[in-house]
């Protein structure tokens, strides 16, 4: 026993000594992660999409048109910022993207109204852009719907119904609708919840299989399995958690910016998501040696591992629910710590769920883990051997 710990603070400070004498591996292991995180928090820092560029025809040019259009403009979402003269006009802007949308006025739009007929107001969009034409949809939808049922109302006052009587009969079923999380429909709430432990999650796995492969490439395995005693226990998590400490470190950053400086509501304990993310990245550097014991080389593992990690958030359910998924893809997702990690996190900090609920998700990181413990044995006889199979 006292052997073991010997050889594993021998290799944990020896791989200190490495950090600090080489620069390179620092400005990977936190430099990187933090880039991407602050990209992705330039991208996302407004949270919600304003003032999207709209182009408008108006055929009627009259004041019940203009109060129509004025009242588009000042939605949140819409920004009047072209009139166009004619609907190939309008189009043409859209497919130069210099708009997200045509909102076309008929003429006799005010007689129309005036005379209580139904009358049709175009809205083209372009959907190769999903997010910005279905905002555009929405804020098209709500403003028109409004000023359809205030037109309505006047219409049936005037035939001498009372405003409270009008609103009953253009409108007898209100509905009302209630969002119970994420209700602002904030975009970085919603994307940098997932995006920023991807990142980290990415980091961590290519860093261990680096850091692994590296040595049997470099034959340098026996050395190591020396330097900790005979004990691959020693070895692994001796040259390991340095680059944890590391990790976790990153973690806490991650952690006080989404759920502090961002302000995405959390209902459970910061600590909570700070231990779940903890977990990931001990389960990806676990799996990294699972990766290491199965190939052949340096170029194979590097391949095969940054592309299990990298496949990781097409499989999460994140952008497409799991639910919707065929049944291949859902066996697939499941073979990825991130998508237990994605959907325990949605439950315990985002619902607010006890954490028995998350249960299926914790025990898949177990099983992740026991895939890497049980791949130590063959990693020891790779150290052995001090490099790969030539």
């Amino acid at each position: 026993m006292d052997t073991m710990k010997n050889g594993f603070w021998k290799v944990f400070f020896y791989e200190w000594k490495t950090i600090v004498r080489r620069p390179g591996i620092v400005l990977w292991t936190l430099g990187v992660p933090l880039a991407i995180f602050i990209l992705y928090a330039a991208i996302f820092g407004d949270g919600v999409l304003r003032k999207l560029p709209i182009a408008i025809l108006d055929q009627d040019k009259t004041a019940i048109s203009r109060e129509l259009i004025r009242q588009i403009d000042a939605n949140s979402t819409l920004d009047f910022t072209k009139e166009v003269n004619n609907q190939n006009e309008g189009l043409k802007l859209i497919q130069t993207s210099k708009v997200f949308g045509l909102i076309i006025i008929p003429g006799n739009f005010e007689k129309d109204i005036s005379r209580g007929k139904s009358t049709n107001v175009v809205l083209y969009v372009n959907n190769d852009y999903m997010t910005p034409a279905g905002l555009i949809n929405k804020g098209f939808n709500t403003v028109v719907g409004s000023f359809s049922t205030s037109a309505k109302v006047n219409v049936i006052m005037k035939k001498g119904s009372s405003t409270l009587q009008a609103k009953d009969i253009v409108q007898p079923v209100i509905m009302r609708s209630h969002t119970l999380f994420n209700p602002f429909v904030n975009y970085a709430y919603y994307l940098c919840l997932s995006l920023f432990p991807m990142a980290l999650q990415l980091t961590v796995m290519i860093t261990t299989l680096y850091l692994l492969g590296s040595i049997l490439k470099y034959n340098k395995g026996r050395s190591l399995y020396k330097l900790s005693g005979e004990n691959v226990l020693s070895a692994f998590f001796g040259k390991i958690l340095p680059y944890t400490l590391i990790f976790s470190l990153l973690t806490i950053l991650m952690v006080a910016y989404l759920f502090g400086y961002l302000g995405i509501p959390i209902n459970t304990h910061a600590i909570n998501v700070y231990l779940l993310t903890l977990v990931l990245i001990i389960v990806y550097q676990l799996m990294a040696v699972f990766f290491v014991t199965i190939t052949k080389d340096f170029r194979s593992l590097c391949a095969m591992g940054g592309g299990y990690s990298s496949l990781a958030y097409s499989f999460s359910g994140y952008t497409f629910p799991q639910e919707g998924m065929p049944t291949a893809i859902k066996i697939l997702d499941s073979i990825f710590p991130f998508s237990s990690y994605s959907r325990a996190l949605t439950n315990i900090a985002i619902k607010g769920m006890p954490m028995i609920e998350s249960l299926p998700y914790l025990i898949g990181f177990g099983v992740f883990a026991l895939i890497g413990l049980l791949s130590l044995k063959k990693f020891s006889y790779q150290l052995q051997k001090g490099h790969y199979e030539k």
